[in-house]
């Protein structure tokens, strides 16, 4: 897991986190990890981020001194047709939720994505690129980032990528159900990145909760080395023992509604220098994950 040098938090020894979004990956993932009693995890039947005007009235109501965001609208393809669904939950709510950090003077970590920054030379992506979002989706989330910054000073944007885990909807489970039904599959690999651990995203989260002194701003963090998503392919089934052919395609093979950043390799320096965080090669992070699903399925 990665880890930092702080061994205090920011807050003192006994900071109370809320955590909106316990139903995804990352919420899911940080319940696993998170210290008993002082992390408080809310899911949508409590703060619906739809419900935008209900949102600083509820929050006022919590105790917390550090905010983390999981909540999002991830349908990529639908926001092409929901757009003002995606922009009301991915940027419109992150004005009151924003708005309740300053009051509280408590931190917000907000995640964000590597849809941000659209079209980019093929030259690892640091926090500084511009930002040209060719997608809703990545519009929205864009929006989201710009909301915070003009409301809150002690914020912590952290942009991921290509996101997978144990349990939910992600590549690696599409994979694994394919590999014990299909014979021969097709999986692109014109579109390269870093497959990402949500549970090593997750453990960042928590080391940098747990450190002396903040450092705000945004961050890119992925698990590190470099895929497309053949190659991923070529792993899962690799690793997991499954027979299936792969044949690489061009994304034009699948049209979808949506554009999908063809280079999505992320810069991790800024967040290990600032915060001491070792982070896991991608192979790595898949060998543990499929590892934890045979443990729980035992």
């Amino acid at each position: 897991m990665p880890h930092t040098s702080g061994q205090l938090s920011i807050f003192g020894l006994m900071e109370k986190v809320l955590v909106l979004g316990k139903d995804g990956q990352l919420g899911k993932a940080l319940q696993r990890i998170s210290v008993a009693g002082s992390w408080k995890f809310v899911g949508k039947d409590e703060i619906n981020l739809v419900e935008t005007e209900k949102i600083l009235g509820k929050l006022e109501r919590e105790d917390f001194d550090v905010l983390v965001n999981c909540a999002a609208y991830t349908a990529v393809d639908q926001a092409e047709d929901e757009p003002q669904i995606a922009q009301r939950i991915n940027a419109a709510a992150l004005a009151p939720i924003a708005e309740a950090c300053r009051q509280k003077n408590a931190v917000l970590i907000h995640l964000s994505t590597d849809y941000v920054f659209g079209a980019v030379s093929p030259v690892p992506i640091t926090e500084e690129a511009e930002t040209n979002p060719e997608c809703e989706y990545g519009k929205t989330k864009l929006a989201g980032e710009e909301t915070i910054r003009s409301i809150l000073d002690q914020h912590i944007i952290i942009r991921t990528s290509w996101l997978y885990g144990t349990e939910g909807k992600n590549f690696l489970q599409t994979m694994l159900k394919l590999g014990k039904s299909k014979e021969r599959i097709q999986v692109v690999y014109d579109q390269v990145g870093t497959p990402t651990f949500v549970e090593h995203l997750a453990g960042a989260i928590t080391d940098i909760i747990k450190l002396q002194k903040p450092a705000y701003g945004t961050y890119n963090y992925s698990n590190e080395g470099v895929s497309s998503w053949f190659d991923f392919a070529h792993a899962i089934f690799d690793l997991a023992g499954l027979k299936t052919e792969i044949e690489p395609v061009l994304s034009n093979t699948f049209p979808a509604k949506a554009k999908r950043p063809k280079y999505s390799v992320l810069d991790k320096q800024k967040i290990k220098d600032t915060f001491g965080i070792e982070i896991p090669y991608w192979r790595n992070g898949l060998k543990a994950c499929l590892h934890k699903m045979n443990e729980l399925n035992e």
